[in-house]
């Protein structure tokens, strides 16, 4: 594990949402303090609350575009690169689709807990998140 990914990992495990901590490995390479990128972030966990692009996956994208935001094609290229990467591991980047349940509902978020989803899952697609970044060279 490299330390990326390592520090997302741990960014997570201590409390910070996926989007948090996806960004947060990577924001300072690219001239973002990290207590702004937890702010900027916060909101994307859980799909931006309602299941859908995964927050990992959101954080990812930020990462890509503290790197190449100056540059649309480059970026949007890139920004495709990462999502196809990430979808060969999970088949989606949809938050309800990745976790099996809608945690927007009652019923998906008991699920969620009960299932421990977010010891699994949810770190499995910040460690896959960050790997996948690193392994593209961020």
């Amino acid at each position: 594990m490299n330390e990326k990914v390592k520090m997302a990992s741990e960014l997570f495990s201590n409390g910070r949402y996926c989007s948090q901590a996806v960004l947060g490995a990577f924001c300072e390479e690219y001239g973002m303090d990290r207590e702004i990128a937890f702010r900027v972030s916060c909101g994307l966990n859980s799909g931006a609350r309602c299941g859908e692009l995964c927050g990992a996956v959101s954080g990812a994208v930020l990462v890509i575009g503290l790197r190449y935001g100056d540059y649309k094609e480059i970026c949007n290229q890139r920004t495709e690169e990462f999502m196809n990467t990430f979808k060969e591991k999970y088949g989606e980047v949809v938050c309800r689709d990745i976790l099996g349940c809608d945690i927007s509902t009652p019923e998906g978020k008991a699920k969620f807990i009960k299932d421990d989803l977010f010891g699994t899952i949810c770190m499995d697609a910040v460690i896959n998140a960050a790997q996948t970044l690193s392994d593209l060279g961020y």
